[in-house]
């Protein structure tokens, strides 16, 4: 399937299993920035081989590594599928990626996240051995082709290492999280063990990125070490930041019920008219939800009925309906998960649905236009 962009500056490579496989227009420019850095070090090994085959080498590396990520990914989904809980989304990053999952289909245990967590690391780590066990055999005897495969090899063994660090947003953060979760049934404590273990991963980081090689071996860090520990650093240090509740703006997220914000819903047939949808809209509900038999195709506020005007006239609820995107729907009613919830939403929706306990009790407008 052709890759097409989205109006987040994503590109979308394709599906797996219906779920979205995405990359941001970010990571593929600071892949190639690394990419770019590696120039000099496969130059080094291979020697005078050519112009052609370094660029070759370089890009195999990229590919090998895009796809290690990816397996990582799918290995996430693979393992909540398997558990009960279908992948929505894949998206690829730079240092590893994201996979988010729809609302589970069987009874859900918060050790099941942690399997599902821990699934992505595990892979890299098998990818790793696999590389060393083709490496140590010795049958690779074109240089480039063994380069490519120690760097992926070793890039694999990175990654399996650092998304098991025990900090959020990382896979180990959020294993040790679940387990928490698990062990005392409280998530929050969960949350702020690992957000706690984050700080502790940042400050490991700065250690053996910046004060190491100033305090004690008396060398400056090179600049593609400092900007790659500074992207780390503030991902999981922002991330830990917030859990805590260290910020004004968190501590407001943590008072945040979206029950008390969200606004009545009107569910009509696919085949109402549209005057029939303006009497509901007109009767109070902020939101009507258009429905065929049990599948929900799409919503129709006053700003969207208002933008068909006289085109509408004559049309059908099923016709004039705008999709709704599964981020658009959420089970988090408070606190910073809801925040994000419905931050997300804002970028796809103008509404968020809220469902408490299984059903659909409101709609709480994002402010999107």
């Amino acid at each position: 399937m052709p890759s097409a962009a989205t109006r987040n500056g994503e590109m979308t490579l394709g599906r797996i299993g219906g779920a979205p496989v995405v990359v941001s227009s970010t990571s593929l420019f600071l892949g190639l920035i690394i990419a770019a850095s590696w120039y000099p070090l496969v130059t080094s090994a291979l020697g005078d081989a050519g112009i052609v085959v370094v660029l070759g080498t370089v890009a195999a590396t990229v590919i090998g590594v895009a796809i290690s990520i990816l397996l990582h990914e799918l290995a996430h989904g693979l393992v909540g599928a398997a558990l009960g809980r279908p992948p929505i989304r894949y998206e690829l990053l730079l240092w590893g990626g994201r996979t988010s999952f729809g609302p589970p289909r069987r009874a859900w245990s918060p050790w099941r996240d942690a399997v599902c967590s821990l699934a992505g690391p595990a892979t890299n780590a098998l990818l790793w051995i696999a590389g060393r066990t083709v490496l140590d055999f010795g049958a690779l005897t074109t240089p480039a082709i063994y380069v490519a495969l120690w760097a992926i090899t070793w890039l694999n063994l990175a990654l399996a290492i650092f998304n098991a660090l025990p900090g959020l947003p990382l896979d180990g953060g959020q294993a040790l999280a679940s387990l928490v979760a698990q062990a005392t049934g409280n998530r929050a404590a969960g949350l702020k063990a690992a957000a706690w273990g984050g700080l502790a991963v940042v400050a490991g980081i700065a250690w053996l990125y910046l004060l190491q090689p100033l305090l004690i071996d008396h060398h400056r860090p090179s600049p593609t070490s400092l900007i790659l520990a500074a992207m780390v650093c503030w991902t999981i240090g922002s991330t830990s930041w917030r859990i805590l509740g260290l910020g004004g703006a968190q501590r407001a997220a943590a008072r945040l019920d979206l029950r008390s914000l969200a606004r009545p819903i009107a569910t009509l047939p696919a085949a109402a008219p549209l005057v029939q949808v303006g009497a509901a809209l007109d009767d109070g509900a902020a939101l009507a939800l258009i429905t065929d038999g049990p599948t929900i195709l799409g919503t129709i506020d006053a700003a969207g009925l208002a933008e068909l005007g006289v085109r509408g006239e004559g049309a059908t609820a099923e016709q004039a309906c705008t999709v709704l995107p599964v981020a658009a729907i959420t089970t988090s009613l408070t606190g910073q998960e809801a925040a994000d919830a419905l931050k997300t939403a804002r970028t796809v929706s103008r509404w968020l649905i809220v469902v408490d306990s299984g059903r659909m009790i409101g709609a709480v407008p994002t402010g999107a236009r």
